[in-house]
């Protein structure tokens, strides 16, 4: 199924065809442990995904049909822990997934800000999630659905605090359609301490095989910038190459990686549309959200010689680098008490020349600049 189109009057429980589950899953590799509370959602469209309430309410495994979408890390899924919060052990911990939320503090690599030492992508993805509420598809009395009843939500909250502060509260709600792929993912980041603190929000969107495979390519256009930024734009020709995916490269053994900003265009409503399409499969993912709330977008790729291979699409808001290494105006952002930022992010799959063909109109070149 490719459409909302669903026929909920051939079914008395729409479980037949889709909805929200919550229980406890045991990863029995070699590194694990107890298990996990999680979420698992069927949007009856051929997308399923495991939303893993111990980490932040962060989306883990994600399949369409038989194709796998996201990247796992030999980690595998792990209850949050506090000891990984701090320096470089967020990637001890990291399950990898569809969709990382990194900040609410701080992002990027660890560092020294403002005299203190902040680790690795921040603390949201090492921090549980409370439900506050689950709806699912439903049927009227006739057994049809009613306006609206085709769609299931999953509604969170997560808590971020620390005596004297900062205290975080993340709400976070993820909706999806019957018999449509597409997840719609909206935070709402409120500070509800009483001194303004550091705010720095990203996405980080891990896809892997078989969606990422060598020949796929990466969907967007505009400026860029290669990291580490030298004050020197690169070349048209080696910037364009980031675009399509290789294969294993021993550049990339160990932690070898390449990281490319890029300043996307909007479409008329003020969207973005980034993404990865793989030809061969006819299969591709989008990203849509709007520019005013993540107004910086970055490309991680790793394609190491072992296995892991991955490439990353990161909307954000913020800064990577830090006040001391990023001349952007973002850098250095911050909360008011009791202010809060609301950001929106669409995840859809494609399947098919004709959708495909759709995101192809927001690909381009990406023009070389010296730094974003």
């Amino acid at each position: 199924m490719s459409s909302s189109k669903t026929k909920t009057d051939k079914v008395e429980n729409p479980l037949q065809l889709g909805g929200i589950r919550t229980g406890t899953l045991d990863y029995p590799q070699a590194s694990g442990g107890r298990g996990c509370r999680v979420a698992w959602v069927d949007t009856g469209s051929g997308l399923r995904f495991t939303v893993a309430l111990g980490r932040g309410g962060d989306i883990v495994e994600a399949k369409y049909n038989d194709v796998n979408l996201a990247y796992l890390t030999p980690n595998g899924l792990k209850p949050a822990s506090g000891g990984v919060q701090r320096e470089d052990d967020w990637l001890r911990a990291w399950a990898g997934g569809l969709l990382t939320t990194c900040g609410p503090e701080t992002i990027g690599a660890a560092r020294v800000e403002d005299g203190n030492k902040v680790p690795l992508h921040g603390r949201h993805s090492n921090t549980p999630a409370a439900i506050v509420g689950i709806e699912n598809p439903g049927l009227d009395s006739g057994g049809r659905a009613g306006r609206g009843k085709d769609e299931m939500s999953l509604v969170m909250v997560i808590r971020d605090s620390r005596m004297f502060g900062p205290v975080f509260e993340v709400r976070r709600t993820i909706r999806c359609r019957l018999g449509v792929p597409e997840i719609h993912l909206h935070d709402e980041v409120t500070n509800l301490g009483d001194t303004s603190v550091s705010h720095n929000w990203l996405y980080h969107v891990n896809l892997g095989y078989p969606l990422l495979d060598e020949g796929a390519k990466l969907v967007c256009r505009g400026k860029a910038a290669a990291l580490p930024f030298t004050g020197k734009a690169e070349s048209t020709a080696k910037l364009n190459r980031f675009k399509r995916i290789p294969g294993s490269c021993d550049r990339h053994v160990g932690a070898g990686e390449d990281c490319v900003f890029v300043d996307p265009p909007t479409d008329r409503k003020g969207l973005v549309h980034v993404g990865l399409v793989n030809a061969k499969r006819r299969i591709g993912l989008e990203l849509v959200y709007p520019k005013k709330q993540l107004p910086r977008f970055c490309n991680w790729q790793h394609f190491g010689p072992s296995g892991g291979y991955v490439t990353a699409l990161e909307p954000f808001y913020g800064s990577l680098l830090g006040k001391d290494n990023d001349p952007s105006k973002l850098a250095g952002t911050t909360l008011r008490p009791g202010q809060t930022r609301k950001y929106d992010l669409t995840i859809r799959v494609l399947d098919g020349k004709a959708q495909i063909d759709a995101l192809m109109k927001y690909d381009g070149a990406l023009v070389p600049v010296a730094g974003l």
